[in-house]
């Protein structure tokens, strides 16, 4: 039965004010495990869970004829990438990312630390894409890995691929839990609870979408890294559709929306926590508004990933008719289709992208330099050089509007409901 465990924090010489080191007692959830919850999910979110099923079902199969397959989807992996640390207060605009992405391909350490943080989620989240269409099942270790790549290059590395060993909370104070918004289940509890949520993961008791909003929001609950967490849940996301075979090629950029509907995002997460008996009405009523936020959220992501996708598509015509003729299958070609998703190359990164020689890659490079497709971000230079698709990186300044407002006024459609943003704690 979902509880709150009465608990004791002992005062402590830490913190500025007497209410830092103050003790107190507080309440630490224990939710439910997920195994053998027999969810009853309302007729019209039912209806609203099955539509945007449908909608991520088409998107694949329509994105599937696009011309530039991995770069669509590298595009809206980063999309969601970006979205995710925007919901931990991360932000960092296109050409931002861009100039630490160009020195981390010379080797250097950029000095934005902000936007080296990004770049690591966007690497976590292709990690988790290639572990869920790669492995058989879902592991304890996967999971690690994954918070081990997303903390990399943040600066709190040192907790990666670490399970916490101390209680930890969400709001209030930092040096006691008196005044939080929540209190996860305290570390002993990690190990049965995470290995309930890794064979839920793994198993087919819920439909795609019930499954990866019901595993992001138990992960979520457990918080079981001393940091990343939520970036972590949302590549839950991923991996749930992805093995579901839901979303084969394109996983819809929900963080997004998320990130947009930040209030209805605690909300529904909040909602979700329930009190009670395990199979209670009152557990599958409390999971309701969750799951129609997330319906919602994925249905209209579907949107966005249309929008982008047909951007994606009129650019690269464009860029094909500035070129001239392009074989299939030239190195040239290929770099046309990649380049939505890695709007940031060297000879280096490119030949490894297009599994071409790095003289074939140089090629390429210099007939889409020429053509006005890329440019040297590090001119002046003859060694080393840098190049950047600029089109895309207006495509990605484009989406950063989209995020500061929730009309999302530069989509082709208007949002599903308008709800003020703010930036929640992971």
């Amino acid at each position: 039965m979902a509880s709150h465990l009465h608990l004791q924090w002992e005062a402590r010489h830490q913190g500025m004010s007497r209410l830092d080191r103050a003790g107190c007692a507080y309440n630490a959830y224990l939710p439910d495990p997920l195994g053998g919850w027999n969810m009853a999910i309302p007729a019209d979110i039912a209806a609203d869970i099955a539509d945007a099923e449908s909608a991520i079902k088409s998107l694949n199969d329509a994105g599937t004829q696009h011309v530039s397959l991995e770069g669509l989807a590298r595009f809206l992996l980063r999309a969601e990438s970006v979205g995710s640390s925007k919901i931990e207060g991360l932000s960092a605009a296109s050409r931002r990312l861009a100039k630490a992405e160009v020195a981390l391909a010379l080797g250097g350490d950029p000095a934005d630390r902000i936007a080296v943080e990004i770049l690591g989620n966007i690497a976590a989240m292709e990690s988790a894409i290639d572990m869920a269409s790669e492995a058989s099942e879902f592991c304890m270790e996967d999971l690690l890995s994954i918070h081990r790549t997303l903390m990399d290059r943040s600066s709190n590395a040192e907790f990666g691929g670490k399970l916490r060993q101390e209680q930890n909370w969400i709001g209030g104070s930092s040096y006691n839990p008196c005044s939080a918004a929540f209190i996860p289940p305290p570390h002993e509890y990690l190990e049965k609870l995470l290995a309930d949520l890794i064979e839920y993961i793994n198993g087919d008791a819920h439909s795609p979408l019930v499954q990866a909003a019901v595993a992001h929001a138990q992960f979520e609950t457990l918080h079981p890294f001393a940091d990343g967490n939520g970036r972590t849940g949302r590549a839950l996301i991923h991996i749930v559709l992805r093995r579901r075979g839901l979303a084969p090629k394109f996983v819809p950029p929900i963080s997004l929306i998320l990130a947009t509907w930040s209030d209805d995002y605690v909300t529904g997460l909040t909602n979700f926590r329930h009190l009670g008996e395990r199979d209670s009405e009152e557990r599958s009523a409390a999971a309701a508004l969750w799951l129609r936020t997330f319906a919602a959220a994925a249905r209209r992501s579907c949107i966005d990933a249309g929008h982008y996708s047909e951007e994606i598509a009129k650019t690269n015509a464009e860029w094909r008719k500035a070129i001239g003729s392009v074989r299939a299958k030239s190195s040239t070609d290929l770099l046309l289709q990649i380049l939505p998703g890695a709007p940031i190359v060297t000879a280096e990164s490119a030949s490894a992208l297009i599994g071409r020689s790095k003289a074939r890659t140089t090629d390429a490079i210099n007939s889409l330099v020429k053509a006005g497709v890329l440019k040297q971000s590090n001119k002046g230079r003859k060694r080393d050089r840098v190049f950047e698709a600029s089109r895309i990186l207006d495509l990605f300044t484009g989406l950063e509007r989209a995020l500061a407002s929730p009309s999302g006024d530069t989509l082709a459609a208007p949002p599903i409901r308008e709800v003020p943003r703010r930036p929640t704690e992971e």
